[in-house]
């Protein structure tokens, strides 16, 4: 059945049928709709409103900013009638436009459907005739702009226009930066809106807005909200949830936690209320949410566990987080800037890695960028965007603002790269495509580079000592000359003075091994928890001396994994390539399923080589041609128990 639309006997049927009374709406809990630290923004608007010419004001910023709150905070400004707001706005309601009705179809008497155009013309009359009354809100502005009748140029915003650029009435319009760029595109819309931009509340103020609406919690849930918890749902979610803004963010972390308590007949949330919420939304550990400054966390022995032989460079690394955490470094900055020198496969990024997981608790919280990918004219452009593609760089940062940045090969980039990076090291922030001010301030910038590999290489060959084992004074004189080397290839003195500068040591045997034994662990564990696999190294008999299995395969892998021009890098592929496909291999044709259990026993055969011989030529090896053997085979279930505790060999992961 046709709707039709009901002309009753209101003087305003447009505004009562297609909008909404916000300062009705907030009225009877005003004191809950205060924009806290939004007085700002809030002046602004009125400023704006009280103009003769351009006194519409268009707030800008991206979701959870509390674009809606503001224009809330005014309706309860003006109710409780605050000094701010100026004599002729005081005692007007706000009314906010329903898109999703003024769209719907509806039918006049005769029965024929009333456009959308005429609708909104309609109500453009009515807020003029009342413009002592009435301002209009209309959020998410840039839906209006197209929106009208098929197949003709006419859409709402251009019933608006006239209005507009006479005063003849108020509107407080909102969207987001990029949504903004849609109404750009009409620039004689654009001319009759005043941009109010909308930042992210900082630390401070989100936690200011938070415990003014401890009091709703109260009232409405009887929670009780220290401010501890407060604190920790907005240090946390600025650490962990990055793709929303304070103070929304926060306000739903604590939202969701008192929602909880109250199920669960708390009277109180408490800082493991606040992290198990963004433990079920992120993951994220329930132990690294729950580091405070109070407990320090000894971030070198974190990397020390994984990366191995670079000793003196995780020492930096680790008292450079300390410093940033700290605030001992230049509060414009990021936290810590960081170039690290080596030759290939020394773990410039598993350093970077572990680095990131240390400082901000996952490895996901590095962002990489191959500068090799950044060679041409455009490369500025495509690190931080221009008005039709976003930037690699920026865009990241700005939806995750506690990062590790990982810049490799450096000085591959293109020369104006170089100069951005200083504006972003000397600053701590970088101004997109788009006019935005992307903050660096809370990342840690690492950079790698391959520059003066050969002089490192021989360094370590006449010397014979890692960098760790060189007394200063020798260090610091060969740093110099590193120094010196970097400054001709990079030109810029000034940006190789912004950077922490370290070298990464050769990798010797020693440290070969136990990376070795290190990534082995993981694999073993692996297969033990996920697959049920045991691994069992078969000893191996010289003469009359038996050889331990698994040390015995374990530098077969340090032999054939690692090479003079690559490091470790193949060690990874070598594992797969001697013992894991092999292995999944087999389990495919055994039929495996989720429940069956396995013995993987390995072993060598042949001679092994020489060790590692070191020459002028630099680090050698003798051909390795021992051969591996396979053999999977099915465990009873029942059985499994007894091979943990009696099989020789039997290797779990835990070794090191």
């Amino acid at each position: 059945m046709k709707e039709r639309t009901n002309h009753n006997l209101s003087k305003t049927p447009y505004i009562d049928k297609y909008t909404t009374d916000l300062t009705e709406k907030i009225k009877p809990k005003r004191q809950d709709f205060v924009a806290w630290g939004r007085q700002d923004e809030i002046r602004q608007v009125f400023i704006s409103l009280n103009r003769l010419e351009k006194n519409s004001p268009v707030l800008i910023g991206e979701a959870g900013v509390g674009k809606t709150a503001i224009v809330e905070g005014i309706c309860a400004d003006i109710l409780n009638n605050k000094a701010h707001v100026p004599t002729r706005f005081r005692g007007k309601q706000v009314k906010q436009l329903e898109l999703s009705a003024i769209q719907g179809k509806e039918f006049d008497h005769t029965g024929k459907e009333v456009n959308i155009i005429a609708k909104m013309d309609g109500l453009i009359k009515e807020f003029m005739a009342h413009k002592d009354e009435f301002i209009l809100f209309i959020d998410e502005v840039h839906t209006i702009m197209g929106t009208g009748v098929e197949g003709s140029a006419l859409d709402v915003a251009n019933s608006l226009k006239p209005a507009l650029s006479r005063g003849e009435i108020y509107l407080i319009s909102a969207t987001t930066a990029d949504e903004f760029m849609i109404i750009e595109r009409d620039p004689a819309m654009e001319r009759r809106l005043q941009p109010v931009y909308v930042d992210e509340l900082d630390k401070e103020a989100s936690i200011l807005v938070l415990k003014k609406r401890r009091s709703k919690y109260k009232r409405e849930l009887n929670i009780e909200i220290p401010t501890d918890a407060i604190k920790a749902a907005v240090e946390l979610s600025i650490r962990y949830i990055t793709d929303k803004m304070l103070p929304d963010k926060a306000i739903d972390i604590i939202d969701e936690a008192s929602a909880t308590a109250n199920i669960d007949g708390e009277s109180e949330i408490t800082l493991r209320d606040i992290a198990n919420v963004i433990h079920r939304k992120k993951g994220i550990p329930m132990e690294s949410l729950l580091r405070t400054s109070s407990t320090p966390v000894d971030f070198a022995e974190g990397m020390r566990a994984v990366v191995k032989g670079q000793d003196h460079v995780i020492r930096t690394i680790s008292r450079l987080m300390y410093k940033g955490i700290q605030g001992g470094q230049n509060k414009r900055r990021p936290l810590g800037t960081l170039l690290l020198l080596g030759t290939t496969g020394t773990g410039k990024t598993e350093l970077a890695k572990q680095a990131a997981k240390q400082l901000f608790g996952s490895e996901e919280a590095m962002i990489r960028l191959d500068m090799s990918e950044y060679m041409t004219d455009n490369a500025v452009v495509r690190l931080i965007g221009n008005d039709e593609r976003k930037g690699d760089l920026t865009e990241k940062i700005k939806k995750n603002p506690y990062s590790l940045v990982l810049l490799d090969e450096l000085e591959k980039a293109h020369p104006d790269v170089w100069a951005l990076y200083l504006q972003m090291l000397d600053d701590g922030h970088l101004t997109d495509g788009r006019g935005r001010k992307i903050n660096f301030k809370n990342t840690f910038i690492i950079a790698t580079s391959n520059v003066g590999h050969k002089r490192i290489k021989d360094k370590y060959i006449t010397s014979g000592q890692t960098f760790t084992e060189m007394n200063k004074t020798d260090y610091k004189e060969f740093m110099k000359d590193m120094r010196d080397e970097l400054i001709k290839i990079f030109k810029r003195p000034e940006f190789i003075n912004r950077w922490k500068i370290e070298v990464t040591n050769i990798l010797t045997k020693q440290t070969i091994d136990k990376i070795v034994y290190s990534k082995m662990a993981v694999h073993e564990s692996s297969w033990f928890k996920e697959h049920h696999i045991l691994i069992n190294y078969e000893d191996v008999m010289d003469g009359d001396q038996t050889i331990d299995g698994k040390k015995y395969f374990y530098e077969y892998l340090s032999s054939v994994g690692v090479s003079p021009e690559d490091g470790a890098r193949p060690l990874e592929r070598t594992i797969d390539e001697v013992l894991t496909d092999e292995i999944f291999e087999q389990l495919y044709f055994l039929g495996r399923k989720p429940q069956d259990y396995f013995m993987v026993d390995v072993s060598l055969s042949g001679h092994a080589p020489g060790t590692f011989a070191y020459g002028n030529s630099g680090r050698k090896t003798v051909q390795d041609r021992r051969q591996t053997h396979i053999s999977v085979k099915r465990i009873p279930p029942e059985e499994y128990g007894n091979y943990l505790l009696t099989s020789k060999g039997v290797s779990l992961g835990c070794d090191s």
